[in-house]
Formats: structure tokens, C-alpha cells, sequence
């Protein structure tokens, strides 16, 4: 193995977490200024998000993008998207981001990586400014070679194409890279379909919210199991 390839959100920090503190930020701002009630300005930010993801096909990282929930959501709610949006759009990141904690042994796990030899970047869907703030935000510019989103490689995990580009760029062979995250679909599949090697990232906490795997893919559980986590990517053969 050259390489490792690492998700963000909910694999490198706690995006549930940190996410549902900007969303109840965001609904507190429209109950105060709108006089909407939380739940339902919840579902319909959620239903403008799945309307966006039918008209834009779901490759598009523009399908995350807030500031057009956001607008879409004032549109619909009779309310100016000037300057609201904006506001809005700002309230969720900057809560996010505030809110954000890393994962137990993150950072040591990484310099490890690259004490070994590994070539090490994130991998992730979503727009370029916002992933880069939030890498920024945790310190962990320095333990990273690079940052591909979906919005640079023009398509979506689990798209093999999307991990295809990642590998491309930084020179290597599908084979002789490991990507790492916490949805088994978008994550595990959509890697391995592009022939990488996938490994689930999956905390106990992790496993009560999300879709686990079938047994015989490879886990990892806690960073701070260094050794036993480096075993498992140094015993990845190359095909």
C-alpha cells in the first residue's frame, strides 16, 4: 500500500454532532425572525434538499450547497432571499464548524501514516470552500498531502469514478490505495468498486445511526488503536 484516502465528515470529526447544532441554530433563527416552528422548518430544508437532488441528479456537489437550500427555503416561506440566505448560510457553518469535535486518535493515527511512508489526503463529497475550512479549523492541514472533493473531481461518491479521480491525480494505481470512511455504501462499495481498498470506519456510536457492513469487511473502530490499525492496512495485499 502507497496511499490512504480518508472521508471527513463523520470520519475524521463528529459531523451528526456538529450538524444538528447548526441545523437547531438555523431553526431558531427562523422562530425568531419568521415565527416558524423548528420542526417545520426541519422538513422542509430536508424536502428542498431531495427536490435539489432530483433536479440536479445526484453527482452534483451543488446539491449541499446551503445557500441554495436556504434561498430555495425563503423563496418558498414568502421571505427575501437578500439578506437572509446569507445570514442563514453563515449561521449554519459557523455553528457547525464551532461545534465540530475530532475523533479519539485522529491525529496521531495520521502522523503515524505519514512517519510510515503513506501518502495521506482527505477524500470527500461536498464544495471545496467549506471542506477546506473545516480541515483548517481541526489543524489538520499539516497531516494531509491534499483535499479532493466532489465538487473538483465533477462527481460523487460512491461514483467509482470519483475515487478513480482522487488516485489519478496524486499518480498511484486503484491497488495500491486504502480509503477510509463511515458509510458503507457511499464509502466501502463505491471505493472498492473503483478497486481500491475499503476499510469502514465504525465507532459504537457510529454503529447505532448508521448502515454497518456484512462481516469480512474490514473495520476500524478506534484511531487510538494504532498498532492494530496499521497491521490491518499493512496487511492489504496488491492485487
Amino acid at each position: 500500500m502507497k496511499a490512504v484516502y480518508f472521508d471527513l465528515d463523520n470520519t475524521l470529526y463528529s459531523y451528526d454532532h456538529a450538524d444538528a447544532a447548526a441545523a437547531e441554530a438555523v431553526q431558531a433563527f427562523c422562530r425568531e425572525q419568521f415565527g416558524l416552528e423548528p420542526e417545520y422548518t426541519h422538513q422542509e430544508i430536508i424536502k428542498i434538499m431531495n427536490l435539489l437532488i432530483d433536479e440536479m441528479g445526484w453527482k452534483q456537489a451543488a446539491t449541499h450547497d446551503r445557500l441554495i437550500r436556504f434561498s430555495r427555503f425563503l423563496q418558498k416561506i414568502g421571505q427575501p432571499v437578500f439578506p437572509y440566505a446569507g445570514i442563514m448560510y453563515n449561521l449554519y457553518w459557523d455553528t457547525l464548524i464551532q461545534n465540530m469535535v475530532p475523533e479519539k486518535g485522529i491525529y496521531a493515527f495520521l502522523r503515524l501514516l505519514r512517519q510510515r511512508g503513506y501518502y495521506v489526503a482527505c477524500a470527500t463529497n461536498m464544495l471545496s470552500a467549506v471542506q477546506y475550512r473545516k480541515v483548517q479549523h481541526l489543524g489538520m492541514g499539516s497531516l494531509l498531502e491534499d483535499m479532493i472533493t466532489s465538487a473538483e473531481a465533477c462527481t460523487e461518491k460512491p461514483d467509482p469514478e470519483f475515487f478513480l479521480f482522487c488516485v489519478r491525480k496524486a499518480g498511484f494505481a486503484p491497488e495500491e490505495c486504502v480509503y477510509i470512511g463511515d458509510n458503507y455504501r457511499l464509502d466501502v462499495l463505491g471505493s472498492a468498486k473503483a478497486g481500491l481498498h475499503a476499510i469502514l470506519y465504525q465507532t459504537p456510536d457510529l454503529a447505532k445511526r448508521h448502515e454497518g457492513a456484512p462481516a469480512g469487511v474490514p473495520v476500524i473502530c478506534d484511531y487510538t488503536e494504532t498498532e492494530k490499525n496499521l497491521d490491518l492496512i499493512d496487511g492489504l495485499k496488491i492485487s
